[in-house]
């Protein structure tokens, strides 16, 4: 939480910063949320990967380290007067990128630390405290502009990140030692990337996310120049807009975990939308503080809504072996998603004023859940993610180098003709399993001369890959395992693996 605020505080003030170092241009203004927003876009996948496979702890201090150089040289120029538009871009972004290495770890660590059977109850509390600080942050910004000033304010974002490594010092480390040696960056990019491509719960998240935060983003990029141009007010009113929408964001994250008792995901998350659309078409047409106030805060609810449920959902089908590089890519999704929104409706206030340029992404966010369809999302369960950590059968007596391969495997079941359709369903999901955990290739087939008899064979890249399939096992994974040997005629299957020769 600390450092979140801290990230915010900083973005924020550099935005309301901008708009006096460079008047009268909406682009501006809006670059500072993409110089924040766009190291992650570029860095997301990578951090994600190292946050996997080294000691979380020690990789958090190393990025924060890089962050207080970052804070110290922008309070020393701020202080100095030496601080141009374009200096301002360059050490927010500078900023950003050492943020957006240690993003997934921070979220990973996070759940490291919950206890069993609080896991879920981590993931919502790590998806709920970002966006908390998303909205005080900048509140907080406002009111020390509004008292003090821009050096005041950068010397204290600076405090706040050395505030936040003292902190960490103090976390216990939760770094789990791999039986296996680690993956290469590239590999682990991959098999990330394969893990998600084969999880429809995750690219449904994913789409709904980065349609929402990119015309939602309307509202972010463009508040600074509604408080000072629309309403007339300076940094302490644009801090008063601010904590309206975090009011409304902290009253969500307090009700959100019994939303999810009495309406379903896509019910909270289509409502918190057309709520959001609504609040930001009504903002051009507000002349009253207060009134604004009063619409933000409803904004907050909207925006903390869809967010914490989404993100919820993205890490509860999250595998404990690939949870930092999904939350790599979720963190990407949402920053890449503000990057662009934040140049795009910065060019559109432009050319068309900024309430047009509000209504158009009011319209936006409305269309962007229609496009998203009706496919149905839920919160996954602890057996969904939590490793069942199983040793493949029958391979102590094989020696093989790690990297000889590809190899394949055939495992095959005896089926009576009444379990067959429920056995070919379960094994469907078996598959889809096995290539999110590094099969190249999975398919079900019937042995001619025996119809009873049916085969599951997939493709692996190496005997490493193989071994590492048995770690990342969930135990979800092994339930439906055991569901396909309950369905055979004895009880038993018959694997075997193959190594390519030619």
């Amino acid at each position: 939480m600390v450092l979140n605020l801290s990230i915010w505080m900083q973005n924020i003030g550099a935005a309301w910063l901008m708009t006096e170092l460079h008047p009268g241009s909406p682009l501006m203004v809006s670059l500072v949320q993409t110089a924040m927003a766009l190291p992650a876009f570029l860095l997301g996948l990578p951090s994600g990967v190292l946050a996997d496979l080294v000691n979380r702890r020690r990789f958090l201090l190393l990025t924060l380290s890089g962050s207080i150089i970052s804070a110290c040289a922008l309070a020393a120029l701020s202080l100095t007067g030496a601080l141009g538009p374009w200096l301002l871009l360059a050490l927010t972004f500078a900023l950003g990128c050492t943020n957006a290495f240690g993003m997934s770890a921070w979220v990973a660590t996070n759940i490291d630390c919950a206890p069993e059977g609080q896991i879920p109850a981590a993931i919502a509390l790590a998806t709920v405290t970002p966006n908390i600080a998303r909205v005080l942050g900048p509140a907080l910004a406002g009111t020390l502009i509004a008292f003090t000033d821009f050096s005041s304010l950068f010397v204290i974002v600076t405090v706040g990140l050395l505030l936040s490594a003292l902190l960490l010092r103090a976390l216990p480390n939760t770094t789990v030692q791999p039986r296996l040696p680690p993956e290469r960056m590239w590999n682990g990019m991959l098999s990330g990337l394969r893990y998600m491509r084969h999880s429809a719960q995750l690219r449904l998240a994913l789409r709904l996310v980065f349609v929402f935060v990119t015309a939602g983003s309307g509202i972010w990029a463009l508040l600074p120049l509604v408080a000072r141009e629309q309403l007339g007010l300076g940094p302490g009113g644009f801090g008063l807009l601010m904590g309206s929408l975090g009011i409304g964001a902290v009253l969500s994250a307090l009700q959100i975990t019994r939303l999810y008792r009495h309406f379903s995901v896509r019910q909270i998350i289509a409502g918190g939308g057309l709520l959001f659309a609504l609040v930001t078409a009504l903002i051009p047409l507000i002349k009253d503080t207060w009134v604004m106030c009063a619409l933000l805060m409803l904004g907050g609810i909207a925006w903390m809504a869809v967010n914490t449920t989404a993100g919820t959902v993205i890490q509860t089908s999250a595998a404990v072996w690939v949870r930092a590089r999904v939350a790599s890519v979720y963190l990407l999704v949402i920053m890449g998603a503000m990057a662009a929104g934040g140049a795009l409706w910065g060019v559109i206030a432009e050319r068309l004023g900024i309430a047009n340029s509000l209504w158009i992404a009011s319209a936006a966010i409305f269309v962007g859940l229609l496009l998203t369809g009706r496919a149905q999302m839920q919160l996954g369960s602890e057996a969904d993610f939590s490793t069942y950590m199983a040793e493949p059968e029958n391979v102590s007596d094989i020696l093989l180098e790690h990297d000889k391969g590809p190899v394949a495997v055939e495992i095959a079941y005896r089926i009576n003709s009444r379990d067959e359709a429920e056995f070919i369903g379960i094994a469907h999901e078996v598959g889809l399993a096995r290539k999110r955990n590094g099969a190249l290739a999975w398919r079900l087939y019937r042995d001619l001369e025996s119809p009873e008899r049916l085969v599951e064979r997939f493709l692996v890249n190496s005997w490493l890959d193989y071994l590492r399939q048995a770690e990342r096992l969930t135990r979800n994974d092994q339930q439906m395992e055991r569901r396909l040997r309950m369905l055979t005629i004895d009880g038993n299957v018959t694997v075997r693996r193959y190594l390519a020769q030619a």
